[in-house]
């Protein structure tokens, strides 16, 4: 291989195929690949890995109308400019790039098939995912997306996702408060015959703690499981088949 450079030696090895029209799939993460050389001719690739390289220009992709699926994670791209062209692109990771403004996937609004997108999976980011809104702002853009980051926007599943991510927070503020709050001594607040308690007055206090803890965890279930139910019963999927 040229340094950094795709060539029809390289595809045909790592293919394994004879013809560069015969390739459906390739594997080429982590090459120092910083030129996408002859990698257009390729015409029949649905499947392509160029993850961990030093890709900065896609225009050379733009031949692979075939392409459904591409991950381009860990490199330096900035412009999305040559992935217009792939009208059967279905899933695309670009997490772990340079992309600075959710303007730049202005040009994959023709993508009519493009589902799956994938910007920050939380080892990989953008610059551009500092903004606690990028999602939105994405969805907005490209309203046929059905998952952003592995979130579900749309269909079946999606309120309970909302659900999930919703107590999520819930119980990271909680940590954070109890994390924030002032630490007391025993001393100071505990009554004066304390330590004098029996042990087996000790093990009925924790038993009776464990049990009031343990109702308490159980109807919080309880109110998820019912949120969940009513928001998957009240979807239109489930409207639909139910009619």
């Amino acid at each position: 291989m040229e340094e950094g450079k795709v060539t029809k030696a390289l595809l045909k090895t790592r293919s394994g195929e004879f013809e560069l029209e015969s390739i459906h799939s390739i594997n080429l993460r982590e090459l120092g690949i910083s030129d996408l050389g002859c990698i257009g001719e390729c015409v029949g690739l649905e499947r392509a890995n160029l993850s961990r390289n030093d890709i900065t220009k896609l225009t050379k992709l733009a031949g692979l109308t075939n392409l459904t699926t591409l991950n381009l994670s860990a490199n330096r791209i900035i412009s999305l400019e040559g992935l217009q062209a792939l009208d059967n692109l279905q899933s695309l990771n670009l997490a772990g790039n340079l992309i600075g403004g959710v303007e730049n996937f202005r040009c994959l609004q023709g993508l009519e098939k493009l589902e799956n997108l994938t910007v920050n999976d939380k080892a990989l980011s953008n610059p551009f995912c500092v903004n606690e809104g990028y999602k939105k702002d994405i969805a907005k853009m490209l309203p046929k997306l059905r998952t952003i980051d592995g979130e579900r926007l749309h269909g079946r599943g999606s309120e309970v996702f909302e659900i999930c991510k919703e107590i999520e927070e819930a119980l990271e503020m909680r940590s954070n408060t109890s994390r924030d709050s002032k630490i007391i001594k025993a001393e100071e607040w505990l009554p004066n015959d304390f330590w004098t308690f029996s042990s087996k007055k000790f093990d009925q206090t924790n038993l009776a703690d464990a049990d009031e803890q343990l109702k308490g965890l159980l109807y919080s279930c309880q109110l998820l499981s019912d949120k969940a139910d009513a928001s998957l019963n009240s979807s239109p999927s489930t409207q639909s088949s139910s009619s």
